[in-house]
């Protein structure tokens, strides 16, 4: 990009182009992919310019992503339905989140209006309005700003928008919508119901193996014999002080367990 005084010239086969002043940019092509240049440029005068290079161009918009995916990441975590979420899948929804930007006084949301968009405030203030009964609008005592969120509800399903969101300034927005919720993770609900079944599921592990590790072999009574092998054989058994409970036992001889070191 040429800086201070001076002129270039853009040419293509010998075809004059353009002539370019300070301020305007070339060779952006280059910095994105690896091509032949597509024109030539010459100096007309003595001029100054800002360079960068592919390599180095890339690090920076990388580390920059990764700043902004971490950052995402953050707000996520800060919302009660997300914050329980696991960190591949708090990932994939910082990467489907899209930033929308809002000049002051935009309507981000309007009361009755359907929507099934979610919003985190990035950066910037909104103002949250509710229109009373007889017309007009009543600004409720709620000024959300960054980090904030709000149309939760639009994620679980309901349409209908129940206030105001306007912009108190030039906001921006990390908004994701039901659908591309749903592709990542499932609706919130089997969110919740897969996290409840999974430690339903641990708690009644823990609890069988706790009361397994208190019995002992005479606790048992044998009825009959399931089944014999190489390595030993299977009882059926009941306990003794409830005869309505069946399991069957694994029996093993000791010597071919020390034998194959198990």
């Amino acid at each position: 990009a040429p800086r201070g005084k001076g002129k270039v010239q853009v040419t293509k086969e010998n075809v004059q182009l353009c002539t370019m002043a300070p301020g305007k940019v070339f060779g952006e092509l280059a910095i994105l992919y690896n091509c032949t240049r597509t024109a030539t440029v010459k100096a007309l005068t003595n001029i100054k310019l800002w360079a960068i290079d592919r390599q180095c161009f890339q690090t920076i918009m990388m580390r920059t992503g990764l700043i902004k995916h971490a950052e995402h990441m953050e707000f996520l975590r800060s919302v009660p339905s997300f914050s329980n979420l696991q960190e591949e899948v708090l990932s994939k929804l910082a990467d489907v989140l899209e930033e929308t930007h809002y000049e002051e006084g935009d309507y981000i949301v309007r009361q009755g209006a359907s929507g099934d968009t979610f919003f985190i405030i990035s950066k910037g203030k909104v103002n949250v309005t509710q229109d009373e009964w007889k017309g007009g609008e009543a600004e409720l005592p709620t000024t959300l700003s960054r980090g904030d969120w709000f149309g939760e509800k639009a994620l679980h399903g309901e349409d209908v928008r129940l206030a105001n969101v306007i912009a108190a300034e030039d906001v921006i927005c990390l908004v994701i919508d039901r659908d591309s919720l749903r592709q990542v993770t499932g609706s919130l609900e089997d969110v919740s119901s897969r996290e409840y079944e999974s430690a339903e599921m641990q708690a009644q592990f823990e609890a069988e193996a706790a009361f397994f590790a208190s019995l002992e072999r005479t606790d048992f009574s044998v009825h009959q014999t399931l089944g014999v092998g190489g390595f030993g054989r299977v009882e059926l058994v009941q306990l003794k002080n409830e005869e309505g409970r069946s399991f069957a036992m694994k029996i093993l001889k000791k010597h071919h367990i020390v034998e194959m070191r198990q």
